[in-house]
């Protein structure tokens, strides 16, 4: 007799909690949610030119380690790099300069919240150093950061 009023005391409890779950649960799914964090999805990309098709774009551009490209309205842009900064565009671009490779400095909304979240611990780093040979390294990681992340995603 013992054993029944357990069973089904265990079984009222089980109704009750799964009951009380599902409307607390549907009263959530009602509610409007917005975004806590909101990343600003603008970047500074350093263009290395425009070129009218992929092969132009990879007979010009060799003189730099690496590079992404982005084709736009039949158009591909090649970038040597990528940060969140002026300062830190700047500071790449003087390194180019050095090497005698003209570089324009484009703003450009980029629409990967999980890239921008990796550039801006990525611009801790580049806001850390000086050295011109850091500097590169951390531009390449970010390169293949973007063509892991963006390009494969897309």
């Amino acid at each position: 007799m013992d054993m029944k009023k357990t069973i089904i005391w265990v079984l009222i409890a089980l109704v009750s909690g799964a009951f009380l779950g599902k409307l607390t649960f549907d009263r959530y799914e009602k509610i409007d949610t917005q975004n806590v964090i909101s990343y600003d999805n603008y970047a500074y990309l350093l263009k290395y030119g425009t070129y009218s098709s992929f092969d132009d774009m990879s007979n010009e551009v060799t003189n730099v380690d690496r590079y992404i490209y982005i084709q736009k309205d039949d158009m591909f842009n090649a970038y040597v790099a990528i940060t969140k900064k002026k300062d830190n565009a700047n500071k790449i671009k003087q390194i180019y300069d050095k090497k005698g490779i003209k570089l324009t400095v484009v703003r450009q909304k980029i629409e990967n919240d999980e890239f921008i979240q990796n550039l801006n611990e990525y611009e801790k780093l580049l806001d850390a150093t000086e050295d011109e040979k850091s500097l590169l390294i951390i531009i390449k990681q970010i390169l293949s950061c973007y063509e892991s992340v963006v390009v494969n995603d897309e």
